[in-house]
């Protein structure tokens, strides 16, 4: 995954702008999540800053702290249906890209059969490198995701390059990121879900050129 919009850390951008990076804004709709003890490291600060009246980012905490059901639909894929090569190929691309990271997995770990029955498919992924300065401790944890999300951007650019399949992309991967969330502690999950949501902007707003 290339590097994406505000590469500059966040941190770094309001400091020089003259401002704090504590998430305080009076009023804005995630300033009652500001103060929060698991929410006080300075990535969690500065993206609750960046992003103080997104909703958004509003329901994302939300839904970490268990005060609405977490939203995990992901983008509907076409079935396989064995008529012609071209349309069986981009429906298996779509339900790869759009799927669990379990199932990326364990397609990936088959690639060699999956090329003979649908050549031409890019595997290649280089994990997660965006958005800079913003939640660098989660490149680790999200990689499995941003590996299923490379799956789809560079395939789909080949095969169907259409802003519907960029968007159906990034939203499944924002939806296997709240996964690996919901697998940390209470304490952590908070956090994780604020450095999820930044990803899932990063690619929303700077992730177009990678899509050409």
């Amino acid at each position: 995954m290339k590097k994406l919009a505000f590469a500059v850390p966040l941190a770094l951008t309001l400091a020089a702008c003259g401002q704090s990076p504590t998430a305080s804004t009076s009023g804005s709709l995630t300033a009652a999540y500001a103060s929060r003890p698991e929410l006080q490291d300075p990535d969690s600060q500065a993206i609750l800053a960046r992003y103080a009246n997104d909703p958004g980012l509003l329901a994302a905490l939300q839904e970490a702290y268990g005060e609405r059901p977490a939203d995990l639909s992901r983008p509907a894929a076409p079935a396989l249906t064995g008529l012609d090569l071209a349309s069986d190929r981009l429906a298996y691309i779509k339900r790869v890209a759009w799927g669990t990271v379990a199932a990326y997995n364990g397609e990936y770990a088959n690639q060699s059969a999956v090329n003979a029955r649908y050549p031409g498919l890019d595997w290649s992924r280089d994990g997660c490198s965006a958005p800079d300065g913003v939640g660098l401790g989660y490149r680790e944890d999200f990689r499995p995701a941003c590996n299923v999300h490379d799956f789809g951007y560079r395939n789909l650019k080949v095969y169907q390059r259409t802003d519907a399949n960029r968007l159906a992309t990034d939203d499944a991967f924002y939806k296997n990121m709240k996964v690996i969330c919901e697998a940390k502690s209470w304490y952590k999950e908070p956090p994780c879900y604020t450095a999820a949501y930044a990803y899932y902007q990063g690619v929303r707003v700077g992730g177009g050129s990678s899509f050409q």
